[in-house]
């Protein structure tokens, strides 16, 4: 695939999944304990490859990937005001890597990128990875303890998103929670059309989240969210190893 249209691609999967342009104003509800902040340490190096990507999900390595965000509470995505969602508590499940999801902990360090491949013919896989350093490994078990439930009771609903006149519906299915990593396949519905399948999955090790989307725009992967639970667990062994 030739790059512009890889990187039209990314620019258009990050307005699609509402969190890269607009900022909003929200308030988020407070999901953790106080702790003791732990050392700020980079994350770039959690976030997948092009290469690990290719081992994992069985593609060529020809993916282009986005630029790397990296920083603190302040990169993450502001695209989604919690008072415009009902139910609230699944704003989670529905959008990658939100201000109105972490901001109420105790954020120490993010890191994010997007990524796309494909053939000349226009990209099989599209994809966002983040990663969250929480103050301490508690306030990420308590964090993801939190969003696990959430997720658990989002199964099988539709997510209203009201913006003015416009909104989005998100339908929420095939929820599954482990010990350490909790995924959904969620479907965003603009108007009355019908959209196209996206795989979440959030994950936890130690202080830090890992938040990953794919999108499986030939639909290949279309059952379930396994291959974002792969890229999770990926991630999650980067962190602990």
């Amino acid at each position: 695939m030739r790059a512009p249209r890889l990187a039209s691609v990314l620019a258009g999967a990050c307005v699609l999944a509402a969190g890269c342009t607009t900022t909003v104003d929200g308030t988020a509800v407070d999901r953790a304990p106080a702790a003791v902040s732990g050392p700020v340490r980079a994350l770039d190096a959690v976030l997948p490859t092009a290469d690990e990507l290719s081992s994992v999900l069985g593609i060529a390595p020809t993916g282009l990937m986005g630029q790397l965000v990296a920083g603190g509470a302040d990169t993450l995505l502001r695209g989604v005001d919690r008072a415009e969602a009902t139910p609230v508590e699944c704003v989670s499940t529905t959008y990658r890597l939100q201000q109105a999801v972490y901001g109420a902990s105790s954020v120490r360090s993010v890191a994010s990128r997007s990524w796309a491949a494909g053939s000349v013919d226009g990209p099989a896989l599209s994809g966002f990875f983040g990663a969250v350093q929480l103050a301490s490994p508690a306030e990420a078990q308590a964090f993801f303890a939190a969003a696990a439930q959430d997720w658990r009771e989002c199964d099988g609903q539709t997510m209203r998103l009201r913006r003015g006149s416009a909104s989005e519906r998100s339908r929420i299915t095939e929820v599954r929670v482990d010990e350490r990593v909790v995924s959904a396949v969620v479907v965003h519905e603009a108007g009355q059309g019908s959209g196209m399948p996206i795989q979440r999955a959030l994950g936890v090790a130690g202080d830090s989240i890992v938040d990953v989307e794919i999108t499986d725009i030939a639909g290949a992967r279309s059952a379930g969210a396994g291959a974002a639970v792969d890229v999770a667990a990926l991630m999650l062994e980067k962190l602990t190893g």
